[in-house]
């Protein structure tokens, strides 16, 4: 079945949206972990009243035949010419390898064919504990940005807080993309890029802060920038490594998108061991009917018990390949 994969930039200046912008926003607070969350008020502020500054904050409404089942938001780094993507939220029914692919493929075409002057597009992901203590949604985003030719920038990195809430800076991993599968980046250019995503957050808070709690912001960023800074390796540049991408995880959705549906038979999960049990059998009896042909035309078992056992072998691993072809 295929499905249609579509966004719309929302602008707080037209009406036609509201109605939508406001489904796309309910899916954002219930799928956003609550640490990586901006504050929807601060997002819906921040729309109808955005600073001329040089961040250009892009809010997209995500369809799926139609239907609203996400919302999306990039920030361009003008001085830097840095796209960041910050949330890619999809509902529950629609969340699947295809669909975060699919959006994350029609984000980038967007700034391309609208004009964006852009060098990288990053992403900061959560490695809380060495990458052990993440969430799904990380886990399988660090997948598609793998197949989407995004690199790994080996250096320390932490995020910068939501406001005064410490749980929402974390030790993080940046990936970075560029029109080429750059193997560096100097570090001023890489500092440049960490410094512009500081700027942006102290920019972002001061209308929402009191005086008071805005000054002690600004420290907490200034001292996380420090730390960013003084914990890069020496040299003039930052490596940038890629590795192969994993597609298939145990458990994971990683192929099919699940739609709502009605009318449809329940799979007979049944047939799954009831396969296998008959392929056992079936190699089963090809080598007895094997064993007793060779008997009698007086051929030595040893020098076929590999051929057997590589028959046997190639039918399981036949089976298999047609089974997850079927599933994805």
């Amino acid at each position: 079945m295929q499905y249609r994969f579509e966004l719309k930039k929302f602008d707080a200046t037209t009406t036609t949206l509201r109605n939508d912008f406001a489904k796309a926003l309910k899916i954002y607070i219930d799928q956003t972990p609550p640490d990586i969350k901006t504050n929807s008020n601060e997002l819906l502020s921040w729309l109808d009243r955005p600073y001329e500054t040089h961040f250009e904050v892009l809010v997209f409404i995500l369809y799926c035949d139609g239907e609203v089942v996400g919302l999306a938001m990039m920030t361009y780094h003008k001085h830097v010419q840095a796209m960041a993507y910050e949330y890619i939220a999809i509902e529950d029914t629609y969340s699947s390898f295809a669909s975060y692919f699919s959006y994350l493929d029609l984000l980038n075409s967007y700034t391309i064919e609208n004009g964006y002057d852009v060098l990288y597009w990053i992403v900061e992901i959560n490695n809380r504990n060495g990458g052990k203590d993440i969430d799904k949604e990380s886990i399988l985003f660090k997948k598609i940005l793998c197949l989407n030719q995004f690199g790994k920038v080996d250096a320390y990195h932490q995020t910068f807080p939501l406001g005064l809430d410490k749980d929402s800076s974390f030790e993080a991993v940046l990936y970075i993309k560029s029109n080429d599968r750059i193997k560096q980046i100097s570090k001023e250019k890489y500092l440049k890029i960490i410094e512009s995503i500081k700027e942006y957050y102290a920019i972002w808070y001061k209308r929402y802060m009191p005086s008071e709690e805005y000054s002690q912001y600004i420290q907490i960023l200034r001292e996380i920038f420090e730390k960013i800074k003084s914990n890069q390796a020496s040299g003039e540049c930052v490596l940038i490594s890629y590795i192969d991408c994993p597609l298939l995880s145990p458990g994971e959705n990683t192929h099919t998108i699940v739609a709502p549906q009605t009318n449809v038979a329940k799979k007979k999960k049944w047939l799954i061991p009831v396969a296998i049990i008959a392929i056992i059998i079936i190699a089963s009896v090809m080598a007895a009917v094997c064993l007793m042909i060779f008997t009698k035309l007086g051929i030595d078992l040893s020098s076929i018990s590999i051929i057997i056992a590589s028959v046997a072998s190639a039918l399981i691993t036949a089976f298999f390949s047609w089974f997850i072809g079927k599933k994805s």
